[in-house]
Order: C-alpha cells, then sequence, then structure tokens
C-alpha cells in the first residue's frame, strides 16, 4: 500500500510541475493575403478604404473568377475566407475573390459612419459601391460579373434594399437578420415588378433570422415573417429563396452560421447533384438532367461541361444500392472504358457482377481494381478493394 502511495505521489508531482517558458512556443498564424485598398470617393466626399483577397490560383492562372462583396467588411473578412476555402475543398463553391467593404471608423466609434452609409443616406453609399468600387475591382481584377452580396443586421437590410432596387449589382444575396421592419412590403412589391425587367437574370437570396431577435425587438421577427410569407404566397419568377430560423443563435452571432449554408444555397448550381434515392435522380431528369446541369454550370462558371467520374460514380453507387442493376452494370461499364485507370470504377463493376452472380466477372473486375488500387488509390481504398475480391472469390468456391 505504502509503494502505491509513493507512486501516486510521484505522479501527481510530475503533472504539478510548472509549466517553464521553453515548454510554450507561440505561432504567427495567417489567414490569408490581402490587399488594402483606398480610393478617394467623389460620391461620399471621403477617403475609403477595402480590402481584397485573392484565391490561391489566381496567379498562376488566366481565368477570372466571381466576387464576394462583404459588407461590414473588417468583421468578416477572416471567417469568410476560413470558410470558403472549406467549401471550396468540399467543392461546394468555386474559387473566388472577396471583397471587405470596410466602415471608415470602427463600430464603436463616434466617427463611424455605417448607420449613414447603410441607413439614411444609403442611396449615396450604393452610388458609390456601383460607380467607383465595384468599377475598380473589375478594371484591376479578372472578374466574371457573377457578384455575390453578404450583409449581417443594418447591412443585411441594406443587401434586401439592393437586391430590390439595383438587382443588375448582384447575382446572389445573403442577409443575416436583417432588419426589415417597416418596409418589407416595399421591398417585396418591387423585387416583385423586377420581374417586368427585360433580361432580368435569375438571382439567389438566403436569408436568416436569430432567436434573440424575438426577445431583443419583436418589430424584427414580425417583419422578416411578413416578409417570407409575402415571398411563400408569390414567389417573384428568377428569384430562387430560402429562409432559415436559427433557435440556438443570437443577432451578434448570427453572421457566422448565416455565412456557410447561405453560400452553399447561393452556389448550388456549381456544386454536383447528388442522389441518395432513385425517386430524387428521376425528378432532376435523369442522365438528361445532369447534362443539362453541366451545360449550364459550364455557361456560368466557365467549368468542363463533361459530368465529373466522380459524380458519375455516385450515381451509379445508388443505382446498385436502389436494385437498378442493369442501370448501374451499363453506367460501370461505360466509366471502366472513358476512365481505363480507375480502381473505383472497377471495383464498382465487380460489385454489380456479384450482384448479379457473375462471379467469375466478378473476380476479374476486382483483380483490375487491386492492380489499378496499387498504383493510384490510397492504402485503405485499397483494402476495401482486397476485401471485394476475396468475397467474389469465396462465392466461387462456394459454388464448387
Amino acid at each position: 500500500m505504502l509503494k502505491i502511495l509513493k507512486l501516486f505521489l510521484l505522479v501527481v508531482a510530475y503533472f504539478s510541475l510548472p509549466v517553464t517558458a521553453e515548454d510554450v512556443v507561440k505561432e504567427l498564424r495567417t489567414i490569408g493575403e490581402a490587399s488594402r485598398v483606398s480610393i478617394d470617393s467623389k460620391v461620399l466626399g471621403e477617403n475609403r478604404n477595402f480590402l481584397i483577397n485573392l484565391p490561391e490560383s489566381y496567379d498562376s492562372s488566366n481565368k477570372s473568377y466571381p466576387v464576394v462583396y462583404l459588407l461590414d467588411g473588417e468583421r468578416h473578412f477572416n471567417h469568410a475566407i476560413v470558410a470558403t476555402q472549406i467549401l471550396q475543398k468540399q467543392e461546394r463553391v468555386p474559387e473566388l475573390i472577396i471583397v471587405a467593404i470596410t466602415n471608415s471608423h470602427s463600430w464603436a466609434s463616434d466617427k463611424s459612419t455605417r448607420q449613414r452609409d447603410l441607413g439614411y443616406e444609403k442611396e449615396k453609399f450604393v452610388q458609390y459601391i456601383k460607380n467607383e468600387m465595384m468599377p475598380y475591382v473589375n478594371k484591376n481584377y479578372r472578374t466574371t460579373g457573377l457578384n455575390t452580396l453578404f450583409g449581417h443586421s443594418l447591412a443585411g437590410y441594406f443587401s434586401t434594399h439592393l437586391l430590390a432596387t439595383q438587382p443588375e449589382l448582384f447575382t446572389n444575396y445573403i442577409a443575416a437578420s436583417p432588419v426589415l421592419q417597416g418596409e418589407e412590403i416595399d421591398f417585396y412589391n418591387k423585387i416583385l415588378s423586377n420581374n417586368n425587367i427585360k433580361n432580368h437574370t435569375e438571382k439567389s437570396f438566403y436569408f436568416t433570422l436569430a432567436s434573440e431577435d424575438e426577445a431583443r425587438r419583436k418589430s424584427v421577427t414580425d417583419a422578416v415573417n411578413n416578409f417570407v410569407k409575402l415571398l411563400t404566397k408569390q414567389t417573384p419568377k428568377n428569384l430562387n429563396w430560402h429562409y432559415e430560423f436559427f433557435d440556438n443563435q443570437t443577432h451578434g452571432s448570427i453572421y457566422f452560421p448565416t455565412f456557410f449554408p447561405g453560400m452553399t444555397y447561393v452556389f448550388k448550381n456549381y456544386q454536383a447533384p447528388h442522389f441518395a434515392k432513385y425517386e430524387q435522380y428521376t425528378d432532376f431528369g435523369g442522365m438528361q438532367g445532369m447534362k443539362a446541369h453541366y451545360k449550364k454550370r459550364e455557361k456560368i462558371y466557365g467549368t468542363d461541361k463533361n459530368i465529373p467520374e466522380n459524380t458519375l460514380l455516385n450515381l451509379a453507387s445508388m443505382l446498385l444500392k436502389e436494385g437498378k442493376t442493369q442501370d448501374a452494370l451499363q453506367l460501370y461499364s461505360r466509366l471502366t472504358h472513358d476512365f481505363p485507370q480507375s480502381a473505383r470504377s472497377f471495383s464498382g463493376l465487380g460489385q454489380v457482377y456479384s450482384s448479379l452472380k457473375h462471379y467469375k466477372k466478378s473476380i476479374a473486375a476486382h483483380q483490375t481494381a487491386v492492380k489499378l488500387g496499387e498504383k493510384h488509390s490510397p492504402a485503405w481504398r485499397n483494402r476495401i478493394f482486397k476485401s471485394r475480391l476475396n468475397t467474389a472469390n469465396k462465392n466461387v468456391k462456394l459454388l464448387n
């Protein structure tokens, strides 16, 4: 017992030792490079700054890029960069130029022009954005003309105002807890009347509300709810919209959880279609719908109009799981022809043959998958290929 007690005291003493300076290493972490641009605004009669973050491929390519504009940019710049980088890796959004439209002074400063710019003199600020800042960005950077605007609170109100009054400026709008009270009906009517504008293009609008608004100021909640009712009753043509209520967020925290799903929503025409059920695939228009999606994607984003291999592999896997065996067989056969170095395509073909009890064909396909996997696939995936091959061999032995 005494030995155990001594051991216990030694352990406690070890973990109670003070941490020395040598144990702590401080690192400087950076979100991404940014350029600060200053403009002497004739419209506002003052010097204004904004920040620009370029995508990783910008300097090594000749491509043009969509632009995301952030109101209250000094607050949202860093988290927008992190979010877009994550979404790009998941192929949820394209590479983007990010422009942070900053305020003249901090929000808490008596010199801040935020209330003026986004509120009672907002038309001047619109002209600054439209005639000075955006032309500078388009002249000095390679942009596609596909613009997205993000705003929170009063800036969310300003974003909705631009959707209603200046629909030519932006394609996508994201508004976190916009304060619309008193103007939601007017905004809705103007958005509705935009349908009469010749060559009016399709717009996407994502907006949210935080639960705190219910207690903080009921008029904020009532206005947003009324706006939702109007949009639901008669949705304006060429407007894709989605509203989301976050009952676990406050007005001051809502901007971060709004930006991530908001970007995902407004760029949904960029993303690969994914179908968990066969009915979803047929409702989408089947293979013709898939081809139409990627043709439209090419037109908007300048991407390849051909359906990517990974998208077809996911589709073939769903078809097999849903019991559409012949459809899966046809698609996997096409994949092995079009992508002869694809281990996943041959492995999937082997699975189809197994379901059809064509075990010798299954073994041959799985053998090819293992061989290709050793060259091109990570170890964990090749273990799956080998496991499937072993199962196919066992099935043959059972037949004999």
